[in-house]
């Protein structure tokens, strides 16, 4: 039999009864430990008893003898008991180190391979708890495992996967990972090699192909700028999922889609088979050879319906590479969508009513405000009636009825200046929706912030009836989007809501359009999570509900918030941050 190391120990089993025997001694000396000891915590000798029988279940098997008597997966046990009696956490941490259990975002590392001399970026995962364990860890290889992803910077394929490592466990009970099947269930296997020499061979051969669905649409296109990128040209092209281009513009959308998986939380993969998908892609070609091209980042966008003859466009999923971050490209994929939509007016029966975002990150949520503020304030009419409204709550905060000031008190004025400041319906009708493609809700966020920043720009006072009628106006949007309404028929409309319960609150969500609330601390019960839907269509509601606050809080900065009043001094916090952000980068 082979002789085992010291990492093998812990691993591989040794002698089924010797083993057997000293793990039923270390059981009974920890019993009697347990029961002298009546002071300590249920939770340690439950954590003790969990790592015993972590160490028995890998300590099944044959082994050699040492000495005749005693094997040395014993005395991996007893030393093991000895570091569980001085100090469990360290034990703990010391077992699980131990225990072959890597950090996946540390060990996988894609590389954009040109199969030539050419340059090659690498770079790593955000995510990893989609493709492997929900810790993001990868079990069964030593410290040294390293998985490398090789594509060509194309479409993605060839690809290879080159996974190695120092030792593994050779355990049947708790076996290593499987990572080339975890990796399979997302990238097609079709398109991945067995051999490096394949993947260089296959990528030399396909380094100069053609973009694939006759180039698709072309929606925009720029010069790259800087030293690095003068010899590049940039464009996003638009694609659909045609039937005909089921092997080509489908294959290639196949092995670019699983990088969401590692940069996307919670992402999934998108129906193909429904034609009302559409793929903007962003791509980067070599100006003196414009056959070697490289994917750099895409966005897929859903049509719905929308009354009475149009579609609404809402945008799923948006991921530059990170090898291509940092350089405005995620703007211009939002941009392209708009620029889609405006072009799609001109054809007769494909109007757009406008465009929506599912689900926005923080991070997107905020690119949308500022490529939304930057195209409202190159649309005159817009800045016109920013302009306009901010004289006439100005002159309300200021004029009086009958020429007496003292007829009219400071609630009126304040009344006057709300109405003078809210978004004007035709302003809505004719230049947010018709010419920008920007729904209602989002409307409502950019007339606020263009408000603020002509305020900003004006050096207006932050103090007064104007700026009372602003605040005052930010919180009533506020309130209609994320307060339960005691009204009737509103219940189901926004996104997100705040509803009073004798405990707290709790946060649901409703099957209308509406922003994204973000709120630290607000988790969901067990029975709740059963019944949270994800349908894109919603209907159904997604309970959040708080954990009630304990005696011990402090009320400093993790103190969760008490009643719904302090969430929404929260979110308009949030707002307001977000307004002076946009101050500092839109100009009118």
């Amino acid at each position: 039999m082979e002789k085992m190391t010291g990492e093998d120990v812990k691993n591989i089993t040794s002698d089924t009864t010797e083993t057997s025997a000293g793990a039923t001694s270390f059981r009974k000396k920890e019993e009697r430990r347990d029961d002298d000891d009546d002071e300590k915590d249920d939770d340690e000798r439950n954590k003790k008893r969990k790592l015993l029988s972590l160490l028995e279940r890998r300590m099944m098997g044959g082994g050699e003898k040492k000495d005749g008597n005693e094997t040395e997966a014993a005395k991996a046990v007893a030393r093991a008991t000895t570091e569980i009696s001085t100090n469990d956490d360290d034990a703990t941490k010391t077992e699980m180190k131990n225990t072959f259990v890597c950090e996946a975002n540390d060990c996988v590392h894609f590389h954009l391979f040109e199969g030539d001399k050419g340059e090659e970026k690498t770079f790593e995962p955000e995510f990893a708890h989609q493709v492997f364990r929900e810790d993001e860890t990868i079990y069964g290889y030593s410290e040294d495992l390293s998985v490398d992803v090789l594509c060509a910077p194309n479409t993605f394929e060839p690809r290879f996967v080159d996974v190695t490592y120092g030792e593994k466990v050779r355990s049947s009970l708790n076996p290593a990972d499987d990572i080339r099947a975890n990796l399979n269930a997302w990238f097609p296997e079709a398109g991945t090699t067995t051999t490096k020499e394949a993947f260089l061979k296959q990528a030399e051969e396909t380094k100069e192909m053609e973009i694939p669905g006759d180039g698709g649409k072309i929606i925009a296109e720029w010069d790259g700028e800087g030293e690095e990128e003068s010899g590049l040209r940039y464009s996003v092209r638009q694609f659909e999922f045609k039937e005909s281009e089921r092997e080509t513009v489908g294959r290639w959308h196949d092995n670019v889609e699983p990088f969401v998986a590692f940069y996307i939380d919670a992402a999934s993969k998108i129906d193909k088979s429904d034609g009302r998908w559409l793929w903007f892609v962003l791509i980067a070609q070599k100006k003196d050879n414009l056959k070697r091209w490289a994917t750099c980042g895409f966005s897929t966008v859903y049509q719905f319906y929308a009354h009475p003859f149009q579609r609404r466009l809402r945008i799923s999923q948006v991921l530059v590479l990170p090898p291509y971050q940092r350089k405005g490209f995620g703007a211009k994929l939002l941009d392209a969508v708009r620029v889609y939509a405006q072009m799609q007016d001109k054809e007769e029966g494909k109007e757009i009513a406008d465009i929506t975002v599912e689900d926005p990150t923080d991070q997107l949520q905020r690119l949308r405000d500022v490529r939304d503020c930057v195209a409202a304030t190159e649309n005159e009419g817009i800045v016109q009636a920013v302009k306009t409204a901010a004289r006439l709550a100005f002159a309300a905060a200021t004029s009086s009825a009958n020429g007496d000031p003292l007829v009219d008190d400071r609630k009126q004025k304040l009344k006057r200046a709300q109405s003078a400041l809210r978004l004007p319906k035709l302003c809505y009708d004719t230049n947010f929706k018709k010419d920008l493609k920007i729904c209602e809700p989002q409307a409502k966020r950019v007339w606020e912030a263009l408000l603020f920043v002509w305020a900003k720009q004006c050096g207006a006072p932050n103090e007064g009836i104007v700026a009372d009628a602003f605040r005052t106006n930010v919180l009533n949007r506020l309130k209609k989007k994320h307060m339960a309404s005691l009204g009737k028929g509103e219940d189901d409309v926004g996104s997100k809501r705040i509803r009073d319960t004798e405990d707290g609150f709790i946060m649901c969500k409703g099957g209308g359009e509406g922003e994204r609330v973000e709120i630290e601390d607000v988790v969901a019960t067990e029975n709740e999570k059963k019944n949270i839907n994800n349908n894109r269509k919603g209907g159904e509601e997604e309970h959040y509900r708080r954990h009630n606050q304990t005696d011990d809080d402090d009320g400093g900065d993790d103190a969760r918030p008490k009643d719904p009043a302090e969430a929404l001094a929260n979110l308009f916090h949030e707002c307001l941050q977000n307004l002076s952000y946009l101050s500092t980068v839109v100009k009118m």
